[in-house]
């Protein structure tokens, strides 16, 4: 794998939105997720019913590797800013920040509802999820990351 900081954030956002998408579809298959964000991000670009179908759900999938993409560029902007060198905390920060942006902007655009509005069972899977998210990414973009590697 490659030192350039701005691929590992790449792919470290790609993987980090994967694992966070499977712990999600994990908490909806047992029933106790109750929000779909795949469906949400899909009705950006259609309609509600072609959002829950099996080529909406592919759609929204896509939107959020795009978003775990763009996220993790913007993540590594930040830490390449502070000159940071470990920045495990720092991507669980992310995550957490990323969570209360999902919940603060879902709302108002009529997406979806707040997770944390949604059950106990709702907010810990998307919370877990979202702080898998910034984990990996910000190992990913960390030093310790780098190391292993030579």
């Amino acid at each position: 794998m490659t030192r350039n900081l701005w691929t590992r954030a790449l792919w470290g956002g790609v993987i980090g939105t994967v694992v966070q998408d499977i712990i999600l579809l994990i908490g909806r298959a047992a029933g106790w997720v109750k929000t779909n964000m795949l469906s949400a991000l899909a009705r950006l670009f259609t309609t509600q019913g072609v959002s829950t179908t099996p080529s909406g759900q592919i759609l929204g999938f896509v939107v959020h590797i795009l978003l775990g993409a763009i996220l993790a560029i913007i993540f590594a902007a930040i830490i390449r800013a502070l000159h940071s060198r470990h920045n495990l905390i720092g991507g669980v920060i992310f995550g957490l920040l990323m969570w209360l942006a999902w919940g603060a902007l879902s709302v108002p655009s009529g997406l979806a509802s707040a997770p944390w509005s949604l059950g106990t069972p709702t907010t810990i899977f998307t919370l877990a999820g979202s702080l898998a998210y910034g984990l990996i990414l910000g190992y990913a973009v960390s030093e310790e990351a780098v190391r292993e590697r030579n």
